[in-house]
């Protein structure tokens, strides 16, 4: 993981790469609008490595696909810098939540496809990354109560 980015981050990061990447038709087609080759556009995608595709990259993918997934994503990581933790509502809050969600469902989907190298079975890499999401899910819930907490319009019952 990026030091300067969180565990989130990076993983929309990765899964904005991929909505990039999947507006071509291959990563051959898509290495032909840029000045890098499928392998790199591959490792830039990959949940595995740690390497972000170069912002002149981004430009001349978004161009040419028309859709611009990575920069809107930026735009995203770059606001929520901006706003204070403190300050988020239960709504801000309560938004993150099916984005965990979701890329825990995601995950799984892709984790137990027929392609995966375990198939329907999770591989140990892939119990640990389970984990790790399923971790962020938890996060993103007790932010949310501590957000309807400080709000004080709702209150947390007793577990």
């Amino acid at each position: 993981m990026n030091a300067n980015l969180s565990e989130m981050d990076t993983r929309l990061l990765k899964l904005a790469t991929r909505k990039l990447l999947d507006a071509f038709s291959s990563l051959q087609e898509a290495a032909q609008v840029c000045r890098v080759k499928p392998t790199n556009l591959s490792q830039y995608q990959s949940f595995e490595k740690t390497a972000f595709m170069p912002i002149d990259v981004i430009v001349a993918l978004e161009r040419a696909a028309g859709t611009a997934p990575l920069t809107k994503e930026l735009n995203r990581i770059h606001e929520a810098t901006e706003q204070s933790i403190g300050d988020r509502s239960v709504r801000d809050e309560a938004l993150d939540v099916p984005v965990a969600v979701g890329e825990l469902l995601a995950f799984i989907c892709e984790a137990t496809g027929d392609n995966s190298p375990a198939g329907a079975r999770l591989s140990e890499n892939e119990k640990r990354r389970y984990f790790e999401l399923r971790h962020q899910v938890e996060q993103e819930l007790r932010e949310l109560d501590e957000a309807v907490e400080k709000d004080g319009t709702l209150k947390r019952h007793a577990e």
